[in-house]
């Protein structure tokens, strides 16, 4: 009996160790007395760019939500203190201003036992406020062309916002670990009995409680994906059969408002945006993008779309069990234009799926929509640039290369 209890402790361990969101059992007093491996590294950036001294919860919390490390001292009775709140918060890191979104469950299964369970949700956070940046957006047009370009550039807006969310929401469903959840769930259920033995009943009760809450969840936030993929589906496929009709009428003619862009800034919070994959992944990237480089002209969210999915397809196209898992970015200025590039040591591909990586509808990936790369071609050149991609072959990794013409 007493071994089995000690494999159900050192399995109930493992679990909460490798848990896909942090986890940390702290006291009334904000001493920490576990957490696991993600929740030190999604709390290590926080504790490094502040010096952050000892190891205190509520000093993260302080920094980070302090109406959640209020409620927690206030809390009295046990059960949930917090169930999903999301909280923002800005650092500097490397100089750079960095904000990020973080989502917090607590519950007090003890008195003197606290359970926090958090994660950084930044790119799901942000992607709704990038497609909400795509679809506010107005044209200025003038003279004959001002319906017409104002049909296009909603249409447009629409064709690239829903393309990316259709993409990310994809990625979303390949990457669900919901199924891995709810196994643990369902673990800690069949098991309770040596749980209450091992720790008490109290806390065994409370613990399986939480687990049930945040499996129901995290279903839900699956099922809700899987509706808006397929509805976002129906409406991207409308929009293709009027975009070609519309272009015509603007031919030739420039109708975007422009503005001042800095292609650092932009890779940075391109960045910012995808830690949280490129850190899950272990993939080591490096950045020579110089502050001085010349400032572009046209829109910043479309081109900080067209950096966003390159960066991704460059993520995904690394194998998670790769002994090389790199990814280099760098811009130049180079016989007068602004060359940006985006080198990977990912899968690569042959010489004829180079040739189609732009066709409309093309693609490599099981749930891809084939509409990433055409739109990405379209903003780029829309920006007087040109792009390509290319490879050396399977197994040797990709370059993307972006030339504008300033």
């Amino acid at each position: 009996m007493e071994s089995q209890l000690i494999r159900s402790e050192q399995k109930l361990s493992m679990l909460m160790k490798h848990a896909p969101m942090g986890m940390a059992e702290i006291d009334r007093r904000g001493n920490i007395i576990y957490i696991n491996t993600r929740g030190e590294g999604l709390l290590k950036p926080v504790i490094s760019a502040d010096n952050l001294s000892g190891y205190n919860f509520y000093m993260v919390l302080e920094r980070i939500a302090p109406a959640i490390a209020e409620k927690i001292k206030q809390s009295s009775d046990t059960g949930s203190i917090v169930t999903d709140e999301t909280h923002s918060f800005s650092f500097t890191l490397d100089g750079e201003k960095v904000e990020r979104h973080f989502s917090f469950m607590v519950t007090q299964m003890l008195p003197d036992c606290i359970i926090v369970a958090f994660d950084d949700v930044t790119e799901n956070f942000l992607k709704k406020e990038v497609i909400q940046q795509l679809v506010s957006e107005k044209a200025i047009a003038q003279g004959k062309f001002e319906i017409a370009a104002n049909v296009l550039h909603d249409i447009g807006n629409a064709v690239v916002g829903i393309g990316a969310y259709l993409n990310r929401m994809s990625r979303s469903l390949e990457q669900s670990n919901f199924e891995n959840l709810a196994n643990l769930s369902g673990y800690f259920t069949s098991q309770q009995q040596g749980l209450a033995t091992a720790i008490g009943e109290a806390k065994a009760g409370a613990v399986i409680t939480m687990l049930s809450s945040i499996t129901e969840a995290q279903k839900n936030a699956f099922e809700e994906m899987r509706k808006s993929l397929h509805e976002q589906g129906s409406i991207i496929t409308h929009i293709q059969d009027i975009l070609n009709i519309q272009r015509q009428y603007l031919t030739g003619h420039e109708t975007q408002e422009k503005e001042a862009i800095h292609l650092r800034s932009i890779i940075n919070d391109c960045m910012s945006m995808l830690f949280a994959s490129i850190e899950k992944r272990g993939i080591s990237v490096s950045l020579n993008v110089p502050a001085g480089l010349p400032v572009l002209q046209g829109s910043r969210t479309r081109l900080m779309q067209v950096i966003l999915n390159l960066i991704k397809n460059s993520i995904e196209a690394i194998d998670i069990n790769a002994t090389e898992k790199s990814i280099v970015i760098s811009a130049k200025l180079h016989e007068g234009m602004l060359v940006m590039e985006i080198r990977d040591s990912g899968h690569g591909f042959d010489k004829q799926t180079g040739k189609q990586l732009f066709e409309r509808g093309f693609t490599t990936k099981s749930s891809g929509t084939g509409l990433g790369l055409s739109n990405c071609r379209m903003i780029v050149e829309s920006h007087n640039g040109k792009i390509d991609i290319s490879s050396e072959g399977q197994g040797k990794g990709a370059i993307t290369i972006i030339k504008f013409n300033i």
